[in-house]
């Protein structure tokens, strides 16, 4: 739901209260007004629900969503992170993590800064897999968990997105400037170390 229409939700939530309030106090003894009052009332109980059902929603999404770039945040990704790295232990499998930092972010203005932000999130929505696990991790870092990959097929990924950011026409005065790490977990090492590995090679 949008922002206009949680508005005008609580606009016409606000509305219908005034108008049981006005309708009681003009004539509480009419049947007609009582029968009206009591079907405003629960419309007033259902606009509610919704609107507690929506702030939840928005909470929910907000508390593992970056505003700017639409991709995971830091929380969700370091709690993510345990569970998948836990999983490829488990069954032997291949993961790897892939850095992409944007070097000279802070030189931009700040619209600018949401430009470039808002450009890279899209892309990299819309050119990762569905078990990737995409966030920005901090002001200028994305990281990206890609479950299944060796560090080949990592460095394949890298290279891709590489090409994909660096092809960009961002309606900036000057470009970004990116810098890419791919990393494989190594079985004799926990999810911190490999996190604190991959940042080394940084």
């Amino acid at each position: 739901m949008s922002l206009k229409s949680e508005y005008a939700i609580k606009f016409i939530t606000y509305t219908i209260l005034i108008l049981t309030i006005v309708l009681s106090y003009l004539n509480h003894q009419n049947p007609i007004n009582l029968a009206l009052l009591v079907a405003l009332g629960l419309l007033v109980l259902v606009l509610l629900a919704l609107q507690n059902k929506n702030t939840k929603k928005h909470m929910i999404l907000n508390s593992i969503y970056d505003t700017k770039t639409k991709l995971y945040n830091r929380q969700y990704f370091i709690a993510e992170l345990s569970t998948t790295y836990e999983r490829a232990i488990r069954y032997d499998s291949a993961l790897s993590l892939l850095i992409i930092g944007i070097d000279n972010l802070n030189e931009f203005k700040n619209k600018d800064k949401d430009i470039i932000l808002k450009e890279i999130g899209n892309y990299m929505l819309q050119h990762s897999r569905q078990s990737d696990i995409v966030c920005r991790y901090d002001d200028e870092r994305i990281v990206m968990l890609l479950p299944m990959t060796d560090y080949l097929h990592a460095t394949i990924a890298k290279d891709r997105f590489k090409n994909g950011l660096l092809n960009i026409n961002f309606p900036t005065e000057k470009r970004p400037i990116f810098r890419f790490v791919a990393t494989q977990n190594s079985p004799d090492e926990d999810a911190e170390e490999f996190l604190i590995r991959a940042f080394d090679g940084y």
